[in-house]
């Protein structure tokens, strides 16, 4: 289909097209009601018709009853009748039949022999045609019926001549014939006919009609089947095609026949007036059609020719040319549109300027922008070979930094990007170094002419600028960052390429917890084979390469062992032992750590059984990821497997980061509640590494506080970290809590935190994770004896808020 492109063609055309529609609908609708009419006033007139011909019988039978009332009333009529006296029976019969001008006299003898009758000679062996209409006349004195005699219909009654018994029975009557039709025609203003099947016939005999032969003709066959059927109907004729609104309905003959009586009238006659109503309608439509069209044209030509010159401005203002003076000059609703242009065209000149000053600003920071780091590598990459000097990229990223979005607010985590681009431009503050914030929390350094040596140390000093505390409208936050490093050009030759490798080597300064890592390819490799993991952890459950490693706890007030820390351990077929974070990080991205969860709880419980069996029933410790508790479904799992293995709320505790409460407070809430209505002991771990909220930490349902081992191991050298864990511990007992300490690798360690007060200790100095098999071996030597009541101690004065 060609596409109309000219505007004012479009106009024209939707407005010939809409008023072609509207025109044929009028006409539809016109059409329809009025034929709807016609219809109803044909069908008024027939049902009036019907009712006329009703009306005319009743009258015929009335004039009839009267007539030969007065008739069997005349003294001579009945002396003759007794007498026999023929001539004057004759005589009376077609006299008084010819005053009401009955078309039939007939005077019957009792034994129904026909005594006179006036249409045809009579002979005294006639018998009376219709016997039975005598026997009702005996039974009611008088009776009346449509009879059909020498192929004609008519309308007869029977009435005894008494004398005083009857000595006779007097019959009169009108014939239904054309005459007749032609009578009721000329009153109903409809075709009249009068119709009577003959046996073996496919047509009907046409008794009396008011229409022509070759319509009587059409009638007499259409109606064959009406004939078998009773009641009346209306229904839709064509005789001689034409078409016929038809009421029919159906005369019962006394001599068993039937006989049908059909009123009609033509449709076409009916319906003369709407062809008329058509023919003036389709005149005007066209008419109107074709004014449209000539008042379209005009209407179109005016709007589309302005619209042209406002289309060559705007040529000119996509090329850049905002000065040009507007064309069109108007005061209507074009004219508002030309102005609209018009300014537009400054605002666009405004906001270009805006563009361009901004385009390689970051707003919030003022540092530069993605766009512009990479415009500044490339253009260093582009240089001549002879002029290209080397230098390295740093990539930070800001640790937890949505813990502090989501905890604290975006309004304080803007104030926080803003106070590390100071930091890093304090830090950084030397010529040709460009800092630039990529997205997000990302920052990316472009260094120019500096050795890996070099790079390290300001890697550092970045480091140790972003490690000091920050205080953020009544906030306390420590931003650190993990920076990943890559030099030009022996770490890749594009900027793609180098950011890249920058962020591979970030993820691993982020994962090693190292502050900072340089690239190295074998990143891609150690990657690509994180990923395979993924694909592997599945078939890892199925074939049992997943198991449990368990590390004891010591309660420092009782000296002894009763709990242990489940931890998972991979023991690949290929690769040897993987450590849990090498692949519990994926697990938990992908959502099947919740698959994991259920098989750790599942070993543990039956571990637990064992262990009851032989006599050292250990409470078992487990890790609950970020993950887990937000699937709701978790308390519920926990409840079956412990039913399946018939197990009491003592066999297990559950180990919860803070991190991972603080991710969704309100949702770890509902969870952690559910769980611990199920009797469930419940500790958080790693205390004292993520943005904790101690409105929130009052109100979770804990036992107990685990003090991360990044503060135990350098208690002895650091008093910043002995402050932070003697104060966690007082923290701690204050909530009725009981704390645990892990990471403890030496005496002078262990007596530090029995100084303290600290309930029980966990870490190589105790044990490394062992194996179930080897735990019970070693529990048979250790220094510690098991306990099983121990782990149930409250720290002394304890008040335990949430039990």
């Amino acid at each position: 289909m060609m596409r109309i492109r000219k505007l004012h063609t479009r106009i024209i055309f939707a407005f010939s097209v809409l008023l072609s529609i509207v025109l044929i609908v009028e006409l539809a609708v016109v059409n329809s009601v009025v034929s709807q009419s016609a219809n109803e006033a044909v069908e008024h007139n027939l049902l009036a018709g019907e009712r006329l011909f009703n009306s005319i019988q009743k009258d015929n039978i009335k004039r009839l009853s009267q007539s030969a009332g007065i008739l069997t009333s005349d003294f001579a009529f009945i002396k003759a009748t007794a007498t026999g006296d023929h001539n004057t029976i004759v005589s009376v019969l077609l006299n008084h039949g010819g005053r009401i001008n009955a078309d039939i006299s007939m005077l019957v003898a009792p034994d129904n022999r026909l005594i006179a009758d006036t249409f045809r000679s009579s002979a005294s062996d006639q018998k009376f045609p219709f016997p039975e209409l005598i026997k009702r006349a005996e039974q009611h004195g008088q009776t009346t019926s449509i009879v059909m005699l020498d192929g004609k219909l008519y309308q007869l009654i029977v009435v005894p001549v008494m004398a005083p018994l009857p000595v006779a029975w007097l019959a009169l009557g009108f014939v239904i014939d054309d005459k007749f039709a032609k009578n009721l025609k000329e009153l109903t203003g409809l075709e009249v006919s009068f119709l009577t099947p003959v046996s073996g016939q496919e047509r009907l005999n046409v008794l009396a009609t008011t229409l022509s032969a070759n319509r009587a003709s059409d009638l007499s066959s259409d109606l064959k089947k009406v004939s078998e059927t009773s009641g009346a109907s209306t229904k839709v004729l064509t005789l001689a095609k034409e078409e016929y609104l038809a009421r029919i309905d159906h005369l019962k003959i006394d001599d068993g026949t039937a006989a049908i009586t059909v009123l009609q009238q033509s449709l076409d006659v009916a319906l003369a007036p709407l062809f008329n109503l058509r023919w003036i309608l389709t005149g005007l439509g066209l008419f109107a059609l074709i004014a449209t069209l000539i008042a379209g044209y005009k209407i179109a030509r005016n709007i589309s020719k302005p619209l042209v010159d406002l289309s060559l401005v705007a040529q000119d203002i996509e090329a850049g040319h905002y000065s040009q003076a507007m064309v069109v000059s108007r005061d209507d609703e074009v004219g508002q549109l030309a102005t609209a242009f018009q300014n537009m065209s400054k605002g666009i000149a405004s906001r270009e300027e805006k563009i361009s000053e901004l385009a390689y600003r970051d707003r919030l920071t003022g540092l530069a922008n993605r766009t512009s780091f990479s415009i500044a590598v490339n253009q260093e990459i582009s240089k001549p070979s002879g002029q290209t000097n080397n230098f390295s990229i740093l990539l930070i990223d800001i640790d937890r930094f949505k813990e502090v979005n989501d905890i604290l607010g975006h309004h304080i985590g803007d104030l926080l990007l803003q106070e590390i681009s100071h930091r890093l431009q304090t830090t950084l503050d030397q010529n040709h170094v460009l800092v630039a914030r990529l997205g997000g929390d990302e920052f990316g350094i472009f260094i120019p002419t500096i050795d890996q040596d070099e790079t390290i140390k300001l890697s550092q000093l970045i480091l140790a600028a972003l490690d000091q505390a920050i205080s953020l409208e009544g906030h306390q936050l420590i931003a650190s960052g993990s920076i990943g490093v890559v030099q030009f050009p022996t770490d890749g030759a594009d900027f793609n390429a180098l950011l890249r490798h920058a962020e591979l080597a970030m993820y691993t300064a982020k994962r090693s917890n190292s502050g900072f890592a340089l690239y190295d390819p074998s990143l891609e490799s150690t990657t690509q084979q994180n990923l395979s993991l993924m694909a592997e952890l599945k078939h890892a459950i199925e074939h049992h390469e997943l198991q449990l490693y368990y590390q004891p706890k010591v309660d420092l007030r009782s000296n002894t062992i009763s709990e242990v820390e489940a931890l998972i351990r991979w023991i690949h077929p290929k690769r040897g032992v993987i450590p849990p974070d090498q692949f519990i990080p994926f697990a938990e991205s992908t959502g099947f750590i919740a698959t994991i969860t259920e098989w750790v709880i599942e070993r543990a419980l039956e571990q637990r059984g064992a262990w009851q069996a032989a006599g050292f029933p250990l409470s078992i410790s487990v890790n609950i990821s970020a993950r887990d508790l937000l699937n709701a479904k978790l308390p519920a799992k926990f409840a079956q497997l412990m039913q399946t293995h018939n197990a009491s709320p003592d066999w297990l505790s559950l180990e919860i980061t803070e991190s991972a409460i603080m991710t969704d407070p309100e949702g770890a809430m509902h969870v952690l509640n559910q769980l611990h209505q199920s009797g469930l002991h419940m500790s958080i771990d790693d205390f004292g590494t993520g943005y904790s909220s101690l409105a929130y930490l009052k109100k979770l349902p804990v036992n107990e506080l685990k003090i991360d081992k990044s503060f135990i191991t350098d208690m002895e050298n650091n008093p910043d970290d002995a402050i932070i864990v003697r104060s966690t511990i007082d923290l701690g007992h204050n909530m009725g809590l009981r704390v645990i300490a892990e990471g403890v690798e030496n005496q002078a360690t262990w007596d530090a935190l029995m100084a303290m007060g600290c309930d029980s200790i966990q870490g190589y100095f105790v044990s490394r994770p062992l194996a179930a098999e080897k735990l019970m071996q070693w529990l048979q030597h250790a220094n510690w004896k098991f306990s099983p009541a121990a782990h149930r101690h409250l720290p002394t004065g304890a008040n335990h808020v949430s039990s």
